[in-house]
């Protein structure tokens, strides 16, 4: 083992994703994922290491033994590559993958009895058994590889011989940082990745995939001090589904989580970019509306109320919705706002329903309010 790899191709095999070709059921959200896309790179980089490797050990160095074990290596790492991309096989191709690995590198630490600073290639294995096998697997494999790498060198402490730093010393070295490098950088990755998630799907109503509440009310307002930042207007469209009771009552409550879903979809659709779309509670949703005035707003609304009002699920046809609108300068409370939309929303209920009311009087501004 005796080169090193380029630093840009190993570092930009996590970013193919080639396997999610063989995988596509293997979404970013599935428990498997960061597990199978470290499979996947370990593999391709047994690959490239080995193959590169034991080409140098025959020309470079004329150590025909120690490439025989890289070439082993190789196609062993070929084999369980073209094994779990058939067979969706995870967990028996990481044993294999992990069992591979230890017989490369007992192999090499056989043949170079220390030398050349081999020995550090043994810090290899745990932090990849680790990621690959969880938590008890991993730390049994890595203490028995541990045990055994220590008793074959106290057999051999009589025989151990000090060299000098060579060149071989020196590729072994970096070939070695250079994995702990990209092993620890998948692993920073994948904390960030999984914190993101959580954070995500904190603030993610679960049925309809928008914002919920909570979420919603952090982003009005980030919008009202952006807003007041600014000198412009921040709007607000309240959305309330027509006889939802009744729906549920008629056609069950799964089918009025689809009518939800289905509605959350026809207000992506229909929104603006910079609009921001939530679940307020219930069958009720909300729309904020960045720099955005009342009659603005109320474009946008009735866009939605057309584009549900003409939907249908099963050949049946969508609730309709009531929306109601209101809109204020950045000096406006978020209460006052949020009270508005509503009373211009059952005011729409009040007037027949499937249709929008807007405020035509700006809130009272927050320092008002507070007084």
């Amino acid at each position: 083992m005796d080169c090193a790899c380029t630093g840009d191709i190993i570092t930009g095999l996590d970013c193919v994703k080639i396997w999610r070709r063989n995988h596509p059921q293997i979404t970013v959200d599935d428990p498997r994922y960061r597990q199978v896309s470290l499979l996947y790179s370990i593999l391709l980089i047994m690959m490239i290491y080995c193959s590169v490797i034991g080409t140098l050990n025959v020309v470079l160095f004329k150590d025909m033994q120690t490439a025989l074990f890289d070439y082993a290596g190789f196609f062993s790492a070929v084999a369980i590559y073209v094994y779990v991309s058939r067979t969706a096989q995870f967990r028996r191709a990481s044993w294999a993958a992990l069992l591979a690995l230890i017989a490369v590198l007992a192999s090499f630490t056989f043949v170079a009895r220390g030398a050349t600073y081999s020995l550090i290639w043994v810090t290899v294995l745990p932090p990849i058994a680790f990621f690959l096998l969880g938590l008890r697997a991993g730390t049994w494999l890595s203490a028995t590889f541990t045990a055994a790498v220590l008793l074959f060198l106290l057999a051999i402490t009589d025989k151990w011989e000090s060299g000098p730093f060579s060149i071989a010393a020196l590729l072994n070295f970096a070939e070695v940082m250079t994995v702990h490098l990209l092993i620890f950088r998948h692993y920073e990755r994948s904390r960030l990745e999984a914190f993101e998630q959580l954070r995500l799907g904190a603030s993610i109503d679960r049925l309809t995939g928008l914002f919920n509440r909570e979420r919603l009310d952090e982003l009005l307002a980030d919008t009202l001090a952006q807003a007041r930042r600014g000198g412009q207007n921040t709007a607000l469209i309240m959305l309330d589904v027509d006889h939802f009771k009744a729906v549920n009552d008629r056609y069950g409550h799964l089918h009025g989580d689809v009518v939800l879903q289905r509605l959350a979809h026809q207000l992506r659709e229909n929104v603006r970019q910079t609009d921001r779309v939530g679940r307020w509670g219930g069958e009720e949703f909300l729309v904020i509306c960045p720099d955005t005035d009342a009659r603005g707003a109320g474009i946008v609304a009735e866009k939605v109320r057309q584009a549900i009002a003409a939907g249908k699920i099963d050949s049946m046809p969508m609730p309709t919705v009531s929306l109601g609108v209101a809109a204020g300068s950045g000096e406006v409370a978020a209460s006052s706002l949020l009270q508005a939309a509503d009373r211009q929303l059952y005011r729409a209920k009040r007037e027949g329903r499937n249709r929008v009311c807007i405020e035509r009087q700006a809130p009272e501004s927050e320092t008002k309010v507070r007084a």
